[in-house]
Formats: C-alpha cells, sequence, structure tokens
C-alpha cells in the first residue's frame, strides 16, 4: 500500500494539471514528443501513431543447435555400441552426428518471407 502511495503522489507530481487523455483510436498510440517552438522555447507536442506490430522469426540459438546434435551423435554412438561394440560405436555416432547436423540445418534455414502493407 505505501509503494503505490509513494509512485501516485511522484506521477502526480510529475504530470502537469493541464494533462488530459487522448484517445487515438484503434491500433494507435498517443507519442510524447519534444517541440521547440518559433520563439525558441521548449515544449511537447501529443501525437498519435500507428502501432505496428513486428513478428519475427524465432531464433535458434547456438547452444540449442549444439545440443540437439551432441545428443543425437551420443544416441547414434549408443545403439551403434549395442550393436556392434567399438567400431559400431564410431560408426553410429558418426550417423547420429550428421543425422542432428542435417535436421539443424533443416529447422534453422527457413524461408522468412516478410508482408509488406
Amino acid at each position: 500500500m505505501l509503494v503505490c502511495t509513494l509512485s501516485a503522489a511522484v506521477l502526480a507530481g510529475s504530470v502537469p494539471s493541464e494533462a488530459g487523455v487522448v484517445n487515438c483510436g484503434p491500433r494507435r498510440h498517443a507519442v510524447v514528443r519534444p517541440i521547440r517552438l518559433n520563439n525558441g522555447a521548449r515544449a511537447n507536442e501529443v501525437t498519435c501513431v500507428r502501432t505496428v506490430v513486428v513478428r519475427r522469426a524465432p531464433h535458434r540459438s547456438w547452444k540449442k543447435s549444439a545440443l540437439v546434435i551432441g545428443g543425437s551423435t551420443a544416441a547414434g554412438a549408443g545403439v551403434g555400441a549395442l550393436v556392434g561394440g567399438k567400431k559400431g560405436a564410431l560408426i553410429g555416432g558418426i550417423a547420429g552426428g550428421a543425422a542432428g547436423s542435417a535436421y539443424e540445418i533443416h529447422k534453422r534455414h527457413h524461408k522468412r518471407y516478410r508482408r509488406r502493407a
């Protein structure tokens, strides 16, 4: 309760008494920009700007890629060891690493299309 009272007091002190509510409409929001008047004085101008939603493709980190490739290599080596001993573990590890790398290349390089408005 004390924190709310303090923050309200700070906000009330920084807002001028002639401030009002600006309703810009759907998909728009108000922005306060500093401007210079003709006489050289500074003032704030409130304008409405369009809200743009930027959607980015999810980024696949190097850490996650390394874990997937390493895990597939270990799994391939484990299966190879069960089937064919040391030589099977080596072949299985190589096959698992190759499969994990191919999977990561497939997941990482999706074509990204950008739609223009």
